[in-house]
C-alpha cells in the first residue's frame, strides 16, 4: 500500500495549483525562450512541463532510433572479430571445426544483438520497481529523468568511436542505454500523469507527445539514410553518422527541456519505516498483481496477453535486424529502408485499428490483429530465406508496420475500458511493468535456437510463440460487453487503492 501524500507534496499541489491558474492567462511570460522554441512544442495554455516533455520526446525518438543504425554495425564487426579468430594465426587454418561463423566471447556474433535484448530486458524488468519508488518515495525525480538525459546523450557521444577495437564495449553500452531509457522514461510518464487531471486534455497531451515522437524518429531515419547514402558510407560509417546525429539532438534537446522547463517535484508519499526502497517498489508490483488475479479476471488475462505479445513487438526489431544482416545480407541504409515501410505503414495501421474497434470491440481487434501477425511472421519466415528476397522484406515490414500501428493503440483503448473505474492513473504503472516483464524471453528463445545451429527462420518464426500466447489470453477474458460491465460494478472491499510506481498521485495537478 501507498503511504499517506507528505506534507510538502500537497504545499507543492496547492501552489502549482494556484500558479499555473496564472500561466492559463500569461503563458507566454512563464515558458523560457518562447519566442526561440519552435511552435510545435509549445502549448499556450498549458503547465510549462508540457512543451518540456514536448521537446523530450523528440529526443527520445533520437535515442530510440540511432540504436537501429547501431545494430548491423555490430554485427558485422562481431562476425569481423569471430572470423579473426576462426584462423590459427602459425598454420593459416581454419580452426573452427566447420562452424560457418565462428565465435566471439563464446557465443556466435548473430546471437550478439539478442543476447543485449536478453541483458537488458532482465536488468530493466528488475530495475523498474526501484526507479518507481526513487520517484514516489523521495524527492528526486527530476534528478532521475535530467541524470539519465545526461548519461544517455554522453553514451551517444562515446558510441560514435564505434570499431573493430570497441565493438564489444559499445554492446555493453546498448545494455546501459536500455536500463537509463527505462529510468527516464519512469521519470517522464511520472511528469505526464500530471499535467491535467481533466481526461480529454490528459488524452490530447499524450496524443501530442506521440506525434513528435514519430515525427523525430522518421525524420531522424529519413536524415541519416540520405547522408549515408550521399556519403557512400558502409554499416560503420553509417552507425557513426547516426550516433553523431544523436549526440548533437540529446545533447542540446535534453540539456534545454530538463533544466528550464522541467520543475522539481516532492516525494509524493513516505516509504515505509520498516522497508527499503528497492522491497517498496517490488512489494507494490507483488501486492497489485496479487489482488488482480484474485478478482479482475479479464485484467488479469488482459495483463497476461500484454506480457506475451508486448514482449514479441518488442524483441521484433532486434530479431529482424540480425535476420537482414544475416539471412538476407541487406545493408545498414536497406535495412533503414525496411523500418521506413514499418514506420511509415503504421500511420494507416493506427486507423484500421481504430475503425475496426469501433465496428466490433477493441478485444476482437486486438485478437485479429496478432492473427495477422503470425500469418505475416510465419510467411516471412517461409518466403525470406536469401539475398534474392530482400525487395520482399520491405512488404513484410509494411505488414508488421500496420499491426504495430494497430496493436498497440488498441490495447490502450481495450485496457482503458476493462480496469476499475476510477483506478486509471494508478494501475497505468501496472501496464507500463507487464509490457517490458517478458521482454528478455523472446531474444533468450531466439539466442537459444540460433546458438544451437537450428536455422534462423525458425528463430524468426518463434516470435509466433508469445503471438499466440497473448491471442489465448485475451480468447479466455470472454465476452468484451461482460468484461466492461464487470469492471463498472462498485467493489469497495476489493479496491485497488493502492498506486503504482511512477503514477503515485493522481491528484497532484499541474495544469
Amino acid at each position: 500500500m501507498a503511504g499517506h501524500h507528505t506534507r510538502e507534496a500537497d504545499e507543492f499541489e496547492v501552489d502549482i495549483s494556484t500558479s499555473t491558474s496564472n500561466e492559463s492567462s500569461h503563458a507566454h511570460h512563464h515558458i523560457p525562450l518562447r519566442h526561440h522554441i519552435p511552435r510545435l512544442f509549445l502549448f499556450d495554455n498549458g503547465p510549462v512541463e508540457a512543451t518540456g516533455l514536448a521537446l523530450n520526446s523528440f529526443g527520445r525518438g533520437a535515442v530510440g532510433m540511432s540504436t537501429l543504425f547501431l545494430g548491423p554495425a555490430l554485427l558485422v564487426l562481431a562476425k569481423q572479430a569471430a572470423t579473426l579468430d576462426c584462423y590459427n594465426e602459425a598454420e593459416n587454418e581454419s580452426a573452427c571445426d566447420g562452424d560457418d561463423e565462428g565465435r566471439v566471447y563464446g557465443m556466435k556474433p548473430t546471437s550478439l544483438l539478442t543476447n543485449i535484448g536478453i541483458l537488458s530486458g532482465v536488468l530493466s524488468t528488475l530495475m523498474l520497481p526501484l526507479f518507481g519508488a526513487i520517484i514516489d518515495h523521495t524527492p528526486h525525480r527530476k534528478s532521475i529523468g535530467h541524470g539519465s538525459a545526461i548519461i544517455l546523450s554522453i553514451v551517444k557521444g562515446i558510441e560514435i568511436f564505434v570499431s573493430q577495437h570497441t565493438w564489444f564495449a559499445v554492446s555493453i553500452l546498448q545494455v546501459v542505454n536500455s536500463v537509463l531509457y527505462n529510468a527516464h522514461n519512469c521519470a517522464v510518464y511520472a511528469y505526464s500523469a500530471e499535467l491535467s487531471t481533466v481526461p480529454d486534455e490528459q488524452t490530447k497531451y499524450n496524443a501530442k507527445f506521440q506525434e513528435i515522437n514519430y515525427i523525430s524518429m522518421l525524420s531522424f531515419l529519413v536524415i541519416v539514410m540520405m547522408s549515408s547514402t550521399l556519403l557512400g558510407a558502409d554499416d560503420i560509417w553509417t552507425a557513426r553518422i547516426s550516433q553523431i546525429l544523436a549526440f548533437a539532438i540529446c545533447s542540446s534537446v535534453f540539456s534545454v527541456s530538463w533544466k528550464l522547463y522541467v520543475r522539481p517535484r516532492p516525494a509524493l508519499s513516505h516509504c515505509p519505516s520498516d522497508s527499503s526502497l528497492l522491497k517498496s517498489g517490488f512489494w507494490k508490483i507483488a501486492t497489485t498483481f496479487s489482488r488482480i488475479w484474485r478478482s479482475w479476471y479479464a485484467l488479469k488475462y488482459f495483463l497476461l496477453s500484454v506480457m506475451m505479445s508486448e514482449s514479441a513487438t518488442a524483441a521484433l526489431s532486434t530479431i529482424s535486424t540480425t535476420y537482414m544482416t544475416h539471412v538476407l545480407e541487406m545493408d545498414a541504409k536497406q535495412i533503414g529502408q525496411a523500418f521506413l515501410f514499418v514506420f511509415i505503414a503504421g500511420i494507416p495501421g493506427s486507423k484500421v485499428g481504430g475503425m475496426i474497434g469501433v465496428a466490433i470491440n477493441p478485444l476482437r481487434s486486438a485478437q485479429l490483429c496478432l492473427v495477422v501477425f503470425i500469418i505475416n511472421t510465419t510467411f516471412a519466415a517461409l518466403v525470406l530465406n536469401g539475398p534474392e528476397s530482400q525487395n520482399a522484406m520491405y512488404a513484410f515490414a509494411a505488414i508488421w508496420g500496420v499491426c504495430l500501428g494497430w496493436l498497440h493503440p488498441t490495447h490502450a483503448a481495450l485496457y482503458s475500458t476493462i480496469i476499475p473505474r476510477g483506478q486509471e492513473s494508478e494501475l497505468m504503472g501496472v501496464y507500463i511493468f507487464s509490457g517490458s516483464l517478458l521482454s528478455w524471453l523472446p531474444p533468450f528463445l531466439f539466442s537459444c535456437l540460433n546458438e544451437t545451429d537450428i536455422s534462423m527462420d525458425i528463430g524468426l518464426a518463434s516470435l509466433n510463440v508469445f503471438f499466440a500466447g497473448g491471442f489465448v489470453f485475451l480468447w479466455m477474458i470472454g465476452e468484451y460487453d461482460c468484461a466492461v460491465d464487470f469492471a463498472m460494478r462498485p467493489r469497495e472491499d476489493i479496491s485497488l487503492s493502492w498506486t503504482p510506481i511512477g503514477t503515485e498521485s493522481p491528484h497532484n495537478d499541474l495544469s
